[in-house]
């Protein structure tokens, strides 16, 4: 009997045995569960976390080297590389390690507001203090907030900004200081000597030859040698400091100096690879020479100089202003040893100073190779335009036009007169016999600031008479503004180009002399002509 218990204990204990291996063996062929489904699976055996760990440490942008990711950072901003120093403790300095364009703007805020100065030189000041990279692309300063009892606060922190630049072989410099007014700062970049004292040894180059002369020993050391465009406004540079740039910079293509106060007898001769100068607005300007066969696009805009293009063979981009360029139009005898090459000319003929020109000159300049004319005008509302007819006339190759006009407009019917005096820069025709010849070349017409006047209508029909334009292209968005030459005149003008302006209440106050003068009506005036006229008109 016991025997017999023990035997059935022994069966049921095997047949658990083997019923549980059949079940094991059952739950190996049975396919596993995907990873992502939770059924009959606890959420903490899911594998998904430690796969995902292990691939963003294999394969992650944290385990790029250096030398990538400040790659990826140059390709950013520099505020949004430098937002990247948060991540982590290996990101921190990355983007002081980049080979970027460093762009400084006062007026390049959030609120729209420009920055305080001294707020704006201690960013400036701290952002090159961390930069670790060896070489700087492009550094542009844009400083704007600058008052007549700031003088000399930051003319330290400038100075150290110049002498970034040159440690790190900038290609591209731009020092702007303009203030909005006319008022100029008075900062008077860094002599040749003064970089030649602070110029590190180990950055010298082997001298090619013995000279006692300061800028051939500069020349040397290899200051700026890097350097491919430099641009200063109303930044005071001596001459000597600007015939180092072009005797000692092989690579520098493009110049450009505004408002400096310190320009006075300047030579831009041989320069090995400069192409593109702007000498603009230097008041006490004596003489200019210019000799430099690479040269293609110049600006001048100033003072009545002798013709200072000696030898500028591939010269053909020019844009004149002041009573340079007034000499341009009225003694062209004067500049018909370039006038000839020119396939593009800018002409920015402001409000004159001493009398009016009420006769045309008897002589145009020689344009036989100008392909497009740009004309810069101030003129009187109503006042005739066909004088500059004359000068399409003398380009005969001409093949676009474009006029931009301002217009200065009287705030009381009595300040008429004001406008007078101010006396426009160009002679007053009212006879469109003489332009009855044939424009072959003439496809292209744009006319910028059009307030729809008699006179514009009239210049706009003479030039469909004299050639078969394919288009004439009117803009009319534009406005009244505040002139600050004299408070009792007004500016018509482009809106994008407007600055200081009037309110509707302070027009009601004052009604304009041409008080019909609207972009509405401008457009209206517009419609009307491009109905008279066989041509193709786009009307903005």
């Amino acid at each position: 009997m016991n025997n017999h218990k023990v035997d059935r204990h022994t069966y049921n204990l095997r047949k658990r045995k083997r019923i549980h291996d059949e079940v094991a063996t059952d739950d190996a062929r049975v396919k596993k569960p995907n990873a992502t489904t939770t059924t009959g699976i606890g959420i903490d055996k899911l594998p998904v976390k430690k796969q995902d760990t292990t691939t963003t440490t294999e394969i992650g942008i944290d385990k790029l080297p250096d030398d990538m990711l400040i790659a990826i950072l140059s390709r950013m901003s520099l505020k949004e590389a430098a937002r990247t120093s948060v991540l982590s403790s290996r990101w921190r300095n990355l983007w002081t390690s980049t080979s970027r364009d460093l762009v400084f703007d006062a007026a390049d805020t959030s609120g729209g507001a420009v920055m305080k100065m001294e707020k704006f030189a201690d960013m400036v000041d701290y952002t090159l203090k961390l930069y670790e990279g060896t070489g700087v692309d492009s550094l542009s300063i844009r400083f704007s907030n600058i008052h007549e009892d700031d003088d000399g606060v930051i003319s330290h922190s400038i100075y150290s900004w110049v002498y970034f630049a040159m440690l790190k072989q900038v290609k591209k410099f731009e020092l702007d200081l303009s203030v909005a007014g006319g008022y100029h700062y008075n900062y008077e970049f860094p002599e040749v000597l003064t970089w030649l004292l602070r110029f590190p040894p180990e950055k010298w180059f082997p001298l090619e030859c013995k000279s006692k002369n300061g800028v051939r020993v500069l020349r040397s050391l290899g200051a700026f040698r890097s350097l491919r465009s430099l641009r200063l406004v109303h930044v005071d540079i001596s001459d000597t400091a600007v015939c180092y740039f072009l005797s000692s910079c092989p690579v520098i293509e493009e110049l450009s100096i505004r408002a400096s106060n310190t320009i006075i007898n300047l030579q831009v001769v041989d320069p090995p690879s400069l192409k593109v100068l702007e000498i603009v607005d230097c008041p006490n300007i004596k003489s200019l020479v210019i000799s430099s066969t690479n040269l293609v696009s110049c600006t001048y805009i100033g003072k009545k100089i002798s013709s200072p293009f000696k030898n500028v063979p591939n010269l053909s981009d020019l844009t004149l202003g002041g009573k340079f360029c007034t000499s341009f139009i009225y003694e062209p005898n004067k500049h018909s040893s370039y006038s000839l090459q020119l396939g593009k000319l800018v002409l920015n003929l402001q409000t004159a100073s001493f009398f009016e020109r009420q006769i045309g000159p008897i002589d145009l300049p020689q344009l036989h190779g100008l392909k497009r004319l740009e004309l810069n005008v101030v003129s009187q509302v109503g006042r005739s335009l066909l004088f500059f007819i004359s000068l399409i006339k003398a380009s005969p190759r001409l093949h676009e036009f474009k006029l931009k006009i301002d217009y200065l407009v009287a705030r009381q019917s009595s300040d008429d007169s004001m406008i007078r005096e101010r006396l426009m820069p160009f002679p007053k025709v009212t006879s469109t016999e003489e332009y009855t010849f044939e424009h072959k070349n003439l496809k292209v017409v744009k006319i910028e600031g059009y307030c729809g006047c008699e006179s514009e209508e009239q210049f706009v029909v003479q030039l469909c008479n004299i050639a078969s334009l394919e288009k004439v292209l009117i803009d009319t968005d534009c406005d009244y503004y505040l002139d600050h030459a004299e408070n009792c005149v007004a500016m018509y003008r482009l809106r994008k180009d407007g600055k200081n302006p009037m309110s509707k209440r302070m027009r009601k106050a004052e009604p304009m002399a041409n008080g019909a003068m609207t972009p509405f009506l401008a457009k209206k005036h517009a419609r009307k002509l491009r109905s008279t006229c066989n041509t193709n008109f786009v009307i903005t």
